[in-house]
């Protein structure tokens, strides 16, 4: 018993920790003004608009994958996160008072941090083999989350209806969708890229994880890191214990065990996306609140993915 407890806590131990020590160096490289504000946002940027939909491009793109074999981790992404956005607007029209407030306990119910920190610890977990099922997965909660957010962000601090068009173009024109459909039909259509333009995209796809989350790091604020409100600690709750104990037991439900269990429930314990903070800014809703969330969600799912896979590993499910 004691020697899986300690297996069990090593495993929770390499997987979490390399994340750990990124994000304090961020924090610290943060504090000393070397990486400002200024650069996070316009490295962020790059990472979003080129380097990480590179990195889920060459990641299926090189791949040997079987369709067929990831269908169950479609089926979950879509309903898993379908019933955290219903469940979510439900009890925010019943206990939230403040309409403008709404939409970001929606979303911190449903989005997390799949693409950057999701991926990160997957790869740290199982390396080389969670690539293309974090990156499927991706692919799917990535069009999800940006349905969903444009939804109940328009819902909560916007008087107009969404239309359909303008919310698929918003989708269709999305890097990181346009990266893994691109990867999706050259890996079909065994597609060779010529050498020198594969290398260089290997040479930048491979700065994302790092650089994203030393930026992340150096991004997050102590000072708005305080439960200022029920939105910020019910945010907090459903973020970091809600969403994955949901996501694990239906994946369990399902039939899911081993490496699609445990990347699930790494990508499902992550902290509210950055881009939510970004979404609300330009619709002019309560970022203080966002920030809040954000921060403490950051340093919390350290701590919940260490401890979920101990108890994963523990239980043997994964």
């Amino acid at each position: 018993m004691i020697t899986n407890f300690f297996a069990s806590f090593i495993f929770s131990i390499n997987v979490t920790l390399p994340i750990i020590i990124l994000l304090g160096l961020g924090i610290f490289l943060g504090r000393r003004h070397i990486l400002d504000d200024a650069f996070s946002q316009k490295a962020m940027k790059l990472i979003f608009n080129l380097t990480l939909p590179l990195l889920l491009f060459f990641n299926i793109y090189r791949g040997q994958i079987d369709y067929h074999s990831q269908i169950d981790l479609v089926i979950i992404a879509v309903l898993g996160t379908t019933i955290l956005f219903i469940s979510g607007e439900l009890v925010a029209a019943k206990f939230i008072d403040d309409k403008r407030e709404r939409g970001t306990f929606v979303q911190a119910v449903f989005r997390g941090n799949n693409a950057i920190l999701g991926l990160a610890l997957c790869v740290n977990a199982y390396g080389d083999a969670a690539y293309i099922p974090a990156s499927i997965y991706s692919a799917i909660i990535v069009i999800l989350y940006n349905t969903f957010g444009v939804l109940t962000l328009t819902r909560s601090l916007s008087n107009n209806k969404v239309s359909a068009l303008s919310l698929i173009s918003r989708v269709a024109k999305n890097p990181l969708i346009i990266g893994i459909v691109l990867g999706i039909i050259m890996n079909y259509c065994a597609i060779k890229l010529p050498m020198p333009i594969e290398k260089t995209g290997h040479y930048l796809a491979d700065i994302t994880l790092p650089l994203a989350v030393l930026c992340t790091g150096a991004n997050i604020n102590f000072r708005y890191m305080k439960v200022s409100s029920r939105v910020v600690s019910w945010g907090i709750f459903a973020r970091l214990i809600v969403a994955p104990i949901f996501m694990v037991l239906l994946a369990k439900i399902m039939g899911l065990s081993g490496m699609k269990l445990a990347l699930i429930f790494l990508m499902s314990a992550t902290p509210l996306a950055t881009a939510t903070y970004a979404m609300v800014s330009a619709m002019g809703g309560n970022t203080t609140t966002v920030a809040n969330i954000i921060g403490i969600t950051t340093i919390g799912a350290m701590i919940v993915s260490s401890l979920g896979l101990m108890i994963l590993t523990q239980l043997g499910w994964i």
